[in-house]
Parts: C-alpha cells; structure tokens; sequence
C-alpha cells in the first residue's frame, strides 16, 4: 500500500521513528509520501526521503505559514526539485480559513504563486483546504484552465467537502484522497467515498493526526493505512485487495513515482537469498585471485571434496531458513492484516447496530407522536409547602415561614396555555413568654399602642398575653403559560394571576385586675380581616400519561404576591402583618391528577 500523505519527519516521531516505519512496513505499507509544511521542515523532509527507502517527499508552504513564502523561498524549491529525484510534487499548500493563521489575502498569493511554480517545473500540486472550497477552486480553475491534459494536476488531500465539490475536483483532472475521518462516527463522507471513481482515489493516513476508528484520539502513523483501505472497501462495496491495487497504482501514476521501485520491493526477498547464498562463495576467493583460477572439481582432493559438500550443505540449510523467515513475515504480516480487517469489520457492526438503533428509536418516537394525546380538560390535586409572611416591624416579631397546604383546581387551554384555581393555607402561632403584658388601652384605641411589661394603667385594659395565631388562607385564580416545547419531557412555565387573602388572628391572654393581679380565666380575643393582591410563579413540570384518558403532572413552583394596602390587625395583636408593604412567598411541591375524554394531536 502507498500512504499518500504522512507527517514522519513530525516532532511526535522523534522518539521511535526507524520502529514506526518498521511496523508500518509490516503492516503493508510499503510507500511513503511525506510532505513539508514550512521552510524549517524542508531540512528533516530532504533527509528522510534520502535515508529510507520509498519514501517520496513534497516542498511547499502550508496556509498556515503563507507570512514566510517570499522569493527566495519559491527559487530554493525549484533548485531543490530540479535536482532531487524524490522531490515528486509541490506542497502541502492551500487555504485554510477555519484557524485564518495568516491573512486570507496572503494565503491565496502564496498559493497561487506555488501552484504557478508547480506548472513551470510540471510537477502535481498537494492541496490543503478547510472551509475554503470557494476560493481554493477559484483559483485552482485560474492556473489550470489553460494547461494541458498531459501535465499532472494533483491530490486534494484530506478531502472533506461534499460530493459536488469531489466532481468538481475530478473534471479538473486532479486526485481525491481520503483519511482516517472516513472511519469516524460522525462522518458524512459515505456517499462522497462511494461516488469516488476508483481511478482518481487515494488513501493517507495525515499521520500524526486523525487516527482511524478504533484507534481515534491517538498517535497516527502509517501502519494504520489498512483501517482506512477496509472502510473504503465496505463503502464500495469491493474487496480491499481491489482498493489496495488501485489506490497503490494511482499514487504512482500522479507522482510519476518510477515502476523500478515496485520491482524493488517484490524482489527485495529474493536479492537479500541470492547475496546471502552466495556470500560464501565471494569470500571463499581471494581478492587477488582472478575469476576461473580454482581448481576443476575433478581434480579436488578427497578432503577439499568433502569441504565443499559440508558448504554446500550448509548453503541448502541457511536457504531453507531463509525460506522460512520469509514465510514467517509473511503470515505475520497476512495475520496483521486479518487482525486489523476483523477489528474493522467489528467496529463497523458496533456502528451499524448503534445506527440502526438509534433509527428504531426515532420511528418509535415519531409513531409515538402520531398517537392521540388525552386532553387534560379537567384537573384535581394538591400541595405543600413553605409559605412566608413578612410582619410588622413594631410587633415583637419579623419575617415568619410556616408549613402550608393547598389544593387546585386546573384546566388546560392550549398546549402551552392553563389556567388554575387554587386555594392555600397555612398558620402562624406563638407562644407569648408568661411575664409579657400588652397594655390595649380599650378595643378599639384612637392612640397607638405601647408595650409596656409589667405596667398596669388606670383606665384600661391590661393583658398577659399567653399565645396567638395567625391563620392564613388564599383563593387565587391564575393563568399559566409553557416557555419550552410542549412536547419537552420537562416543561418550564410562569404564571400571573390574582389572590384573596383572608386571615383570623386569635390571641389568648389573662385579663389584669390591678398592677399584679390578673383575673384566673384564660380569655380569647378574635378579628377575620381580609387583602387582595397580584401573584406571579415561575415553576416546573412533568406530564405522565396514565392511558388514553388520565395524566398526571408532578410540578414544583415558587410564588411571590404582592398585597394592596387595606385591613390589618387590631393593635392588641402582637402578630402584626405590615399594612403597606406586605409580600408572601411560596414554595410548593405537589401534583395535579387529569380526566379527558377526548384525544388531540401532540404538537
């Protein structure tokens, strides 16, 4: 296999580079072409396409590093290509608008001065583009347009486009090549890999980046190159020694990559038998001897006879090692190959169940919403919770929060749109200290009250208060509309509405016959008095459906009412609610239970 573009001269190599080829050889690959990205890379690219056998390398600036391309730059490529056998192609260059590392306007000079210099030295072009197509083909369609079918266009590579764009890239002549985001979940690149004629496909890895599934998230590198060959197999429903051929071909034809290389690899086995075969034989002879000058077989005495047949044993045995190493790699790297297949073939089972899962699901939810919904016409239910009332600073007591209750009464209008009757109630009490007096003055006071212990006054009437109460209950009517989809699991909703309060306070106290006597009858002194107000509630919900007829609506709120001035306590209470400034606040947990008896469609 040839892996069209990978990074091996990258920094993420540095540690285990000669194993990383080692294994990518074994796995299959047996070409590498490696292209630079920057000035600073062209050094470490040169050495390893000098150094390692079949590896091809490119030069160019990628759009990345497009500040740097100037004129000394673009005559250093076009030296080094003209000199440099290995040197197969102009790139990686490109567009890159996604990360925008370099001016637009500066990424398209240098790709566009790059790809004039790939046509003067009649080389193919490596393309990179990322949210770019416009302009990338623009431009490619610039340069091209003129020139003749028989120069070498070039590779998109990485392509990520739709497939308008890969026939767009194919009517000009140039190749498409795929990587390891073909492999990956989320990928919508399917049908552009099957529309791809075999002719004009590629396959890379990009290592060190985009590891294919199931190696995605880690080091990239070319021994993962049969992952991306299976799921182009699978996507074209062909076998992947078919991919392998024709991928293997395309590369070497755009690159004009000499066939003597191929000729290279398949008889590398076989030239290593032959040196080692005949090593003994070379060494056998003397450096100054000439060619012939051994003896004839004939006339070798009986202890020379037998050393060259002890030789020639000893060749046969190393031949039939060599034989066996041979096979040995061969099934290893046959059983590489099956391995990697079998777990690709699994990951694309895992991907299909999870696929077809996931698309049962969705016709079970959209004959789901097909179905009637039982209108919630008619509601009953209850709640608990804390209410809090703020009191009168002139009493002995401030802010006061109770436990509550209520019931409701609810009706829906729309999907989004309720309304609710409801009713609370919650109580206030206290136990007065015995030692407290409460000078009244007479039950209905024209002064203001003042609290005085222990203090009898003439003329009056003075208490020890023993406990009171404060009972508090509220009729509202409120309408409630959901801000999210109604058909959201949870709904969030808020309301406005109005509230009557009415409230009875009840003291107990001992009336004072004089400074330190009080009368022994404990006596109860009561007032009802009653505020209106305005409520707004913000709340959540929940709608389980029983059957077809009943639903039950588990919900939390929280509600704020704001009364109007009006009626108050007698200045005998001590539980005193302000008069001017007077807000509750409720928190209340409870579920409504619904009857209908007709269906409607859920949205």
């Amino acid at each position: 296999m040839f892996d069209a573009h990978c990074h091996l001269q990258d920094a993420a190599f540095d540690e285990d580079r000669e194993e990383m080829i080692s294994s990518s050889r074994a796995a299959g690959v047996s070409h590498f072409l490696v292209p630079a990205t920057d000035s600073a890379s062209f050094d470490a690219t040169l050495e390893l396409a000098k150094t390692q056998e079949n590896v091809f390398c490119t030069l160019g600036i990628h759009p990345h590093s497009s500040n740097e391309w100037n004129s000394e730059i673009q005559e250093q490529i076009r030296t080094t290509v003209q000199r440099n056998d290995k040197v197969v192609a102009i790139g990686e260059i490109g567009l890159d608008y996604h990360y925008d590392f370099a001016p637009r306007d500066v990424q398209q000079k240098a790709f566009s001065e790059q790809i004039a210099l790939a046509i003067e030295l009649r080389k193919p072009i490596v393309i990179h583009t990322r949210e770019s197509e416009e302009d990338v083909f623009r431009i490619v369609e610039e340069h091209y347009a003129s020139v003749p079918p028989e120069l070498p266009r070039g590779q998109f590579h990485c392509f990520s486009a739709g497939v308008d764009w890969m026939h767009r890239a194919i009517s000009l002549g140039f190749h498409v090549s795929f990587t390891g985001n073909i492999t990956f979940k989320n990928s919508n690149l399917a049908e552009v890999v099957r529309e791809t004629p075999l002719d004009r496909l590629l396959i890379e890895t990009d290592s060190p980046y985009l590891a294919p599934a199931p190696n995605r998230g880690k080091r990239n590198s070319p021994a993962m190159l049969p992952f991306i060959a299976q799921k182009v197999a699978e996507l074209k429903q062909q076998d992947i020694s078919i991919i392998m051929q024709h991928t293997f071909a395309n590369t070497l034809l755009l690159f004009r990559i000499p066939t003597g290389s191929i000729r290279k690899v398949s008889g590398l086995l076989l030239l290593m038998l032959g040196l080692f075969l005949g090593a003994s034989n070379v060494c056998a002879q003397q450096p100054g001897e000439p060619a012939g000058t051994a003896p004839p077989d004939s006339i070798l005495t009986g202890e020379r006879r037998k050393a060259a047949e002890l030789r020639k044993k000893q060749e046969e045995e190393l031949a039939k090692e060599a034989e066996l190493h041979r096979q040995d790699s061969i099934k290893a790297v046959q059983q590489d190959q099956l391995d990697a297949q079998a777990k690709a073939r699994e990951q694309v089972r895992q991907d299909s169940i999870r696929v077809a899962q996931q698309m049962s699901d969705e016709a079970k939810h959209a004959a789901f919403l097909l179905t009637p919904q039982p209108w919630r016409a008619i509601g009953i239910g209850g709640n608990v919770g804390i209410a809090s009332m703020h009191m009168g600073v002139t009493g002995p007591l401030a802010s006061t929060s109770v436990l509550g209750y209520g019931f409701q009464l609810k009706s829906e209008l729309t999907h989004r749109l309720s309304i609710t009757a409801s009713f609370t109630h919650s109580t206030i009490t206290d136990n007065i200290p015995q030692d407290s007096e409460w000078n009244h003055g007479s039950l209905f006071p024209s002064v203001p009250y003042a609290y005085t212990p222990k203090n009898f006054v003439a003329g009056g009437e003075t208490r020890i208060v023993q406990g009171e109460s404060l009972g508090i209950s509220a009729f509202g009517i409120d309408l409630n509309y959901i801000i999210t989809k109604p058909s959201a699991l949870i709904k969030f909703y808020f309301g406005v509405g109005y509230q009557h309060y009415m409230m009875k306070g009840v003291q107990n106290y001992l009336e004072m016959k004089d400074s330190v006597t009080a009368y022994p009858d404990v006596r109860t002194f009561e007032q009802d008095w009653s505020r209106n107000g305005i409520d707004l509630l913000f709340g959540i919900k929940n709608e389980i459906e029983l059957n077809d007829q009943f639903t039950l609506e588990p919900f939390a709120e929280i509600s704020t009412t704001g009364l109007f001035d009006g009626a108050t306590q007698f200045p005998s209470f001590l539980l005193q609610p302000d008069k001017t400034d007077l807000i509750t606040v409720n928190v209340r947990l409870g579920f409504t239970l619904f009857y209908g008896w007709w269906g409607v469609p859920r949205e």
